[in-house]
């Protein structure tokens, strides 16, 4: 993989559609998150997706580092929910004892569902987005936003944004293992906390130099001159991208109607256990 972008070069399904039925795809699995209010139906498009991206770039998908980003996302949020969300009534029991942390309160399940559920949520998103860059070529990126419509300078905007990602965080780790080199220790959390001033410096002056030199090689090559410019391949829709499409709009209108006739799903208002975090309870 150019180790300049998320992009894996393959030939998978998703790798051969166009860039607007990705975009498509990502519209529907946010609709879907957002639609009921549990951590059932987001969870389960995690994991889908998820699957997605293993068969799409293979190892990949387990060994980038914004899936172990969402791991972490996940945690974080059920632990401030838990601890900090003003919904909380229920004391969630571990080993049969109360979780309680002073000035936080104690750990409640109505806080586990709400971090969960939004955990969930932003995961199905940001696995859906990665399955997009991580399968969609650069150039096909910047192409697919201008058929819709959107201006050039603007897509153009949006492919160097993705790409600055994978080039600091190759250069962050370039500097740390410097500074390792030169007798930086990071034997604790506190020292690698330590550790992040010495990397924010160097880092921030060397992405400066970096559009500083972008900038002026678009200058030199008259970017922006032309609001439309001739491109150097042809995207278009074939029949396996008119499926996907009108798969991914009959499953959101189903979903739509479903969420009209039943509601969000909601049963925070009724905890009583762990097993209710994803499974409602049931009324005798």
């Amino acid at each position: 993989m150019n180790n300049q972008t998320f992009y894996k070069p393959g030939d998978s399904i998703f790798h051969r559609c166009d860039s607007r039925t990705k975009l498509a795809i990502i519209v529907g699995v946010t609709l879907l998150s957002f639609l009921f209010f549990n951590p059932v139906v987001p969870a389960v498009l995690s994991i889908v997706v998820f699957i997605f991206n293993f068969i799409s770039t293979g190892r990949y998908a387990f060994t980038n580092s914004l899936t172990k980003l969402f791991i972490v996302t996940i945690f974080l949020l059920v632990l401030i929910h838990g601890f900090a969300n003003p919904i909380g009534k229920t004391p969630a029991l571990f080993f049969g004892h109360e979780f309680t942390i002073p000035f936080f309160g104690t750990f409640s399940l109505e806080g586990a569902y709400f971090g969960l559920t939004y955990g969930f949520r932003v995961t199905a998103i940001a696995l859906v987005s990665l399955l997009y860059i991580s399968t969609t070529h650069p150039t096909e990126i910047v192409k697919g936003f201008t058929k819709l419509g959107v201006p050039y300078n603007i897509g153009f905007m949006i492919l160097m944004s993705l790409q600055l990602i994978p080039i600091s965080s190759r250069e962050a780790q370039i500097i740390i293992s410097a500074q390792k080199a030169r007798g930086l220790v990071e034997r604790t959390i506190w020292d690698k906390i330590k550790g992040l001033v010495p990397l924010f410096v160097p880092l921030v002056v060397i992405s400066m130099e970096r559009m500083e030199t972008m900038a002026m090689a678009l200058e030199a090559r008259a970017f922006g001159s032309s609001s439309k410019p001739t491109p150097l391949y042809k995207v278009n829709f074939s029949a396996k991208d008119f499926v996907i499409v009108i798969f991914f709009l009959v499953i959101s209108v189903a979903a739509v109607v479903l969420r009209v006739k039943c509601g969000g799903l909601n049963w925070i208002g009724n905890m009583h256990g762990w097993s209710n975090l994803f499974l409602p309870a049931i009324r005798g």
